[in-house]
């Protein structure tokens, strides 16, 4: 029985890659949807979809899309990263542009109408639309989580196999 090797534990399966694409879809929906209501001057508010509001300007389009669509890029990109460094880089970077759409679909739905103060009617939309953008934050948290474990999984590797190399030096006799 002494010579029964430890058990090692199973290792713990990767997240799917798909996961932020499935969030992104969940956020594409949303924007045929109504996300608000404008006021104006001539009369009754007027509703407003995510389409709109993402091609009202140009400009903000872009950068909108750009804030939705890196963290997913990134996701995709990151089981063909070997270097965990820059596998840990890239989640950072998910993490900012997953941060900054929430941060704008949240803002987007309290300050542009997901709560309509002339009607008190609430639209869900901009609420889903955040929540989408926060688990894309989330997701990419527990990829940067792994790949710290990876590093440091690596680095403990390397330390026992440096100290099981080195030859054994005889201790001074008194």
């Amino acid at each position: 029985m002494p010579d029964e090797l430890p058990e090692t534990p199973p290792a713990k399966p990767r997240r799917s890659p798909f996961r932020r694409l499935v969030l992104l879809a969940l956020f594409a929906l949303t924007l045929p949807f109504d996300w608000g209501e404008h006021s104006s001057c001539q009369g009754s508010p007027r509703t407003f979809t995510g389409i709109e509001v993402l091609t009202e300007h140009p400009e903000n389009g872009i950068s909108i899309a750009v804030l939705i669509l890196t963290p997913v890029v990134l996701g995709l990109l990151q089981p063909r990263i070997r270097n965990a460094v820059a596998g840990l880089l890239t989640e950072f970077a998910s993490m900012l542009f997953a941060s900054l759409g929430t941060m704008f679909c949240f803002v987007n739905a309290v300050l542009a109408g997901g709560i309509a103060p002339s009607s008190g009617r609430v639209y869900p939309a901009p609420w889903i639309a955040t929540l989408a953008t926060l688990l894309t934050v989330v997701d990419a948290g527990q990829g940067a989580v792994e790949r710290i474990r990876d590093i440091v999984a690596k680095r403990k590797q390397r330390r026992e196999t440096a100290l099981s190399d080195e030859p054994a030096t005889p201790s001074p006799e008194p």
